[in-house]
């Protein structure tokens, strides 16, 4: 028995003392294949990226833009209701970049201010994708999860959080001239 286990033991080394030759041969390795051309940006047809500036209602009311309406996005009735709630006073969208991903966001509060609900509506810029978020007194609650756009949305918000998502600059009126 113990004979047989040295001729296993032996016939175990002089196995990897040939694949070790083999990587410690002289003779130069064949080289890796040469990392292929990168891969063109592909973004939606229409690109959504324009829009930016332009406000929820508008923007859905745009031809091929319908899909991004709050009843398009096959929301529940109450979903809906809190979506469009979070949304009546309208900000401008802008795009967020970060992280690889790219996105037309759209923000919105209650008519009694922020604290009181916001929405976030974010489209991925490269195939559509959708992220749908709601918050409030009542808290916050992704109404359509996506997990790279909610990450976006946290990297770009000044707080981190996709409920305080970056807005638009303002631009201060500048003085009229006057004679």
């Amino acid at each position: 028995m113990r004979w047989a286990m040295t001729r296993i033991g032996l016939a175990a080394l002089a196995g990897l003392l040939v694949s070790a030759c083999d990587r410690l041969s002289l003779e130069p390795h064949q080289a890796a294949s040469a990392p292929s051309e990168p891969v063109a940006v592909t973004y939606l047809d229409p690109d959504i990226r324009p829009f930016a500036g332009r406000r929820y209602a508008e923007f859905v009311a745009m031809d091929g833009m319908r899909r991004y309406a709050a009843a398009s996005l096959r929301l529940s009735e109450s979903e809906q209701a809190r979506f469009e709630a979070g949304m009546a006073i309208e900000e401008p969208a802008i795009v967020a970049i970060g992280g690889g991903a790219e996105a037309l966001v759209f923000s919105g509060c209650a008519i009694s201010g922020c604290p009181h609900g916001r929405t976030v509506l974010a489209i991925d810029a490269r195939n559509g994708a959708v992220f749908v978020g709601v918050a409030g007194q009542g808290g916050s609650e992704a109404l359509i999860s996506n997990d790279r756009l909610e990450a976006l949305l946290r990297v770009t918000s000044p707080t981190m959080r996709w409920e305080d998502p970056v807005r638009a600059p303002q631009v201060a009126a500048l003085p009229a001239n006057t004679p």
